[in-house]
C-alpha cells in the first residue's frame, strides 16, 4: 500500500473530532503488539513536535519582519 493511500484509508476511518471510528481502531490497532504501538506513537509524537516547532518558528519570523523583536522564553 503506498502512503497517499494508507493515509486515504485513515482519513475515510475517522469521525468528525478527527479521532479514528471505534471499529477500524480496533480492528487496526489490535493487530499491533504493545512495543509497536509504542514505536507508532513516538514516530507521531516526533512528526508532531516537528510540525509545532515549524509554525513557532514561522510565525517568530512574522514578527520580526514587522519589526517586533523576539526573545526566548524561559521554560
Amino acid at each position: 500500500m503506498k502512503p497517499k493511500e494508507l493515509v486515504a484509508h485513515f482519513r475515510n476511518n475517522q469521525n468528525n473530532n478527527k479521532s479514528l471510528k471505534t471499529v477500524f481502531a480496533t480492528q487496526f490497532l489490535g493487530k499491533l503488539e504493545n512495543d509497536e504501538l509504542d514505536g507508532l506513537m513516538k514516530s507521531i509524537n516526533h512528526e508532531k513536535n516537528r510540525r509545532d516547532l515549524a509554525i513557532i518558528n514561522e510565525k517568530i519570523e512574522f514578527l520580526k519582519s514587522k519589526g517586533f523583536e523576539v526573545t526566548p522564553s524561559a521554560k
